[in-house]
Parts: structure tokens; C-alpha cells; sequence
């Protein structure tokens, strides 16, 4: 049983046979050799690895020059995308590969990969998937090629003028004061800190499960945002998965957030009530580990069902803040740099439904100076 387009085949004795070209005679006719293994995800990890290296060796062409753009993808996001990326991130690729374009494009050839068959496959993406994800796939696919093309694999990227439907954009859910109020009393009753802390702060959910007592800072009144804890696969190509504490998701996700006085009273509190043998996170897990964001999510949902209101989830603690912030007439660098934004501009495009409202009220307090003045 073969692979088809990787070169890799199941043999008559269970092992998987990967075949690669390790070079070519003085007519040009390829040298292949072959690796072995008893999984097939353990041969094709090898096979990636020889290929990457090969490619350090001799240039690129020699390499992928005649294959198809299910190997170029695999080599790149092993050997070029992945020292450079969360393990997330590099995971979320490989499923957009594995599910939305190696199916349709995963055995054509670079070199006859054409602009009309790209744009086929978009055409039938577009029924199977909102516009936003399947911008997702197109930037995916965009920069695999480009990546092609700076090898000098194909001359040019064939990714020009795809015409892909628009992302309708919805304003985010965020919470009403009234059910603003109703949470903040029920989290009184509970003392659940944490969802207070992220309806006053906007963390992320994985920013909040990851702070440390370290990063409070009580001094200075402000919690410095550090880590972030994501759940990956635990093994690749397995089913299981773990929790890992990393850096946040971009560089301007490492900052400080200035904290009320209220919030500091309560950290202050549940500082004195900590256990000395869970004092790392602010809000520990099972044995004193961090907290799953999947718990975190799970609780808030139960609690938003008691109080009858609908459609939220940590994000909508977020957004609630930003609407907060922009409706007590914050600037937008301000709050951009609290969300961990990497620029304004990523701010305005989420929040441009609360600053048009804001102009509008603004507009509406505008009166005629002659009115005022009683002068025609």
C-alpha cells in the first residue's frame, strides 16, 4: 500500500519503505536510496530530515525540482516553517495542509501548478468553509509557494489574483452592563477571581491561566504578562495532547498591565489565603499545576447558563473590556498596548464599531456657533 505522491509504501515484511533522490547521474536520471521503519509517520519524519538536509547540501531544485507540491509542503513545514513557530501554530498547518489543500493540489507537480487550478480549489472551499477560515488556507497556500519561488523551485508563484469571497465582519459578543453587574455579583458569591481579573485586565485565556504570583507586581500596581499556556499534541501523529507554558503569541503580548485599586485589594486577599504548597499560579490547577484553559472556559459556561445569559465564552470577558475601555473615551495606542496588540490598526479593525458610535455621539453634541451666541 502506497502514499501516494510521498514515496512511501507499505512492504510485504509491515515495514514502510520511504524512497528519496540523493542525486542524479551524469545523463540526469535520478539516484534513489531508501529508508525504512515500522510506522509510517516514523519514516516520513525521516524522510523530511534527509530531504532538508539534502536541500542544505545541494541547492533546492535538485532536490524538489520534480516533486509535487505535497513533499515541497511537507519539507517546509518541518525544516522552514517550524524552528520559527509555536508548536501550535505549526500544528494548525499541518491540518490546513493535511485537510483543505493536499486533498485537492497535494499531488500536482510545482512546476505545473497553475493559477486556474488554485483558484478551483478556492471555488470549492467556498462551500465547505466560513470566508474567514478559508482566508486562513489561502495565506497558508500563498506563502508555501512563495517560499517555492525563493528556492527558484518554479519561476513564479502561481498565487495572483485568486478571487476569494470576504470575511463578513460581525461585531464581537460583548457582555451589556446589566449583564456585566449580574456576573460581577455572582463572581462576589463565588470568588472566582479570575474572571473578574479578565473582565478588568483583557487577558487572553491562555495568558491568565499562566500568571504567576512572580508577576504580580504590588509595588508598582500592575501584573506583567510573561507566558501563555496552549494545549498541543503530546506526540506527533497521536491523539493525545498536553498543556505547555510559552511566550506569549507575539512580542507585544509581553507587557505590563497598570491594575485598579480594587483588583489589587482582591489579589492582596487571595494572596494571604494561598496555599504555601501551590504558590506558583495565581490560579492553579489539579496538583498545583497551571489551569486548563478548557477548565477555565467550562466553569464560565456553567456559570453564564445560571444566569440565563447566552453566547459567552473567556473572549467575551475581553471584548467586554476594550468596549469598556473605548466607551470611558481610552485611546486606541492605550488600549491596544493592554490587549498585547501588535499595532492600533489590528485594535481599530476589532473595536471600529465602537468608535464609529463614539463619533456619532460626539457629532450629535455639535451645535451651530451662531445658536449659541444667538447671532445669525
Amino acid at each position: 500500500m502506497a502514499r501516494k505522491g510521498e514515496n512511501i509504501y507499505l512492504r510485504k515484511d509491515g515495514r514502510w519503505e520511504g524512497r528519496y533522490i540523493k542525486g542524479r547521474k551524469m545523463n540526469g536520471k535520478a539516484i534513489f536510496c531508501s529508508i525504512y521503519g515500522k510506522q509510517y509517520g516514523e519514516v516520513k519524519k525521516k524522510l523530511i530530515l534527509i530531504k532538508a538536509q539534502l536541500c542544505q547540501e545541494t541547492p533546492a531544485v535538485k532536490t524538489y525540482g520534480d516533486g509535487t507540491l505535497r513533499e515541497w509542503g511537507d519539507f517546509w513545514l518541518e525544516a522552514m516553517a517550524r524552528p520559527h513557530i509555536k508548536q501550535s501554530t505549526w500544528e494548525g498547518y499541518g491540518r490546513i495542509l493535511k485537510n483543505h489543500i493536499y486533498p485537492g493540489l497535494g499531488d500536482v507537480k510545482l512546476t505545473e501548478l497553475s493559477r486556474e487550478k488554485i483558484q478551483e480549489l478556492v471555488n470549492r472551499l467556498q462551500n465547505t468553509m466560513a470566508p474567514s477560515t478559508l482566508q486562513g488556507v489561502c495565506r497558508l497556500l500563498k506563502t508555501l509557494l512563495q517560499a517555492a519561488a525563493a528556492a527558484k523551485l518554479i519561476v513564479q508563484n502561481p498565487y495572483w489574483e485568486i478571487r476569494t469571497p470576504k470575511a463578513r465582519k460581525t461585531p464581537p459578543r460583548v457582555l451589556t452592563k446589566k449583564e456585566q453587574i449580574l456576573l460581577e455579583k455572582k463572581i462576589d458569591e463565588t470568588q472566582e477571581l479570575e474572571y473578574l481579573l479578565c473582565l478588568y485586565t483583557g487577558l487572553r485565556v491562555g495568558e491568565l491561566c499562566a500568571l504567576k504570583w512572580e508577576d504580580v507586581d504590588f509595588e508598582n500596581e500592575s501584573i506583567q504578562i510573561r507566558h501563555s499556556v496552549q494545549r498541543v499534541t503530546a506526540e506527533e501523529g497521536g491523539k493525545k495532547t498536553k498543556l505547555v507554558l510559552n511566550t506569549p503569541k507575539t512580542e507585544s503580548s509581553l507587557r505590563e498591565i497598570p491594575l485598579p485599586g480594587f483588583l489589587l485589594n482582591c489579589l492582596r486577599e487571595k494572596s494571604g489565603r494561598a496555599n504555601p504548597e501551590s504558590r506558583e499560579f495565581l490560579f492553579p490547577g489539579r496538583g498545583g499545576s497551571c489551569r486548563d484553559p478548557r477548565t477555565m472556559q467550562q466553569r464560565l459556561g456553567r456559570i453564564m447558563r445560571e444566569l440565563e445569559i447566552p453566547g459567552v465564552h473567556m473572549h467575551t470577558l475581553r471584548h467586554t473590556f476594550a468596549t469598556r475601555c473605548l466607551e470611558q473615551n481610552m485611546g486606541i495606542e492605550i488600549l491596544s498596548e493592554l490587549l498585547g496588540h501588535s499595532s492600533p490598526q489590528i485594535t481599530l479593525k476589532y473595536y471600529a464599531h465602537c468608535t464609529r458610535e463614539k463619533k456619532r455621539q460626539s457629532m450629535a453634541n455639535i451645535e451651530r456657533l451662531s445658536d449659541q451666541t444667538g447671532e445669525g
